[in-house]
């Protein structure tokens, strides 16, 4: 009994320690988790990459972004052709009901072009997202660290 009520106690502590410091943020029906900005050079381009949780029964589109950081951001995708990955621009990216989409490196993800700031690992960086369905989401950018042995594929 001594040792289900121990097993109880350190699970209920390690979920409320991943929610204390978790980084997310809502809108409706849609959930961002954990937001961040990985660079190569710290006076840009950047990528952003999250997932988009949609818990809403239809469909939504993730249509544009705004910051104060950089003079554009714009939705992305990569793509490979004949094994040389290319990056495109994209109107929007599909949410599906009930689904998780994650902007990933090698994915969709945000860019940020033409940076006003030059960033800096650990800072944080304010954004707006527009939704056609759940409307607009201030969330928050970490800055992080990039390295040649990430995920990250280079712009």
């Amino acid at each position: 009994m001594k040792k289900s009520l121990f097993i109880l106690t350190i699970t209920f502590l390690l979920f409320l320690l991943e929610n204390l410091f978790a980084h997310q943020f809502q809108v409706r029906n849609i959930n961002i988790n954990h937001p961040y900005i990985r660079f190569a050079i710290s006076t840009g381009p950047a990528a952003g990459y999250m997932t988009i949780v949609n818990t809403g029964e239809e469909s939504d589109k993730l249509i544009k972004i705004e910051t104060q950081i950089a003079k554009h951001s714009e939705l992305h995708v990569t793509k490979i052709y004949n094994s040389q990955a290319t990056m495109e621009r994209v109107d929007f990216i599909e949410l599906p009901a009930q689904k998780a989409k994650s902007l990933k490196p090698g994915g969709y993800h945000i860019m940020f072009v033409d940076l006003n700031t030059k960033l800096t690992v650990g800072t944080n960086i304010d954004a707006k997202l527009f939704f056609e369905q759940n409307g607009e989401l201030e969330i928050t950018f970490e800055v992080e660290n990039y390295s040649e042995g990430s995920e990250h594929i280079s712009h």
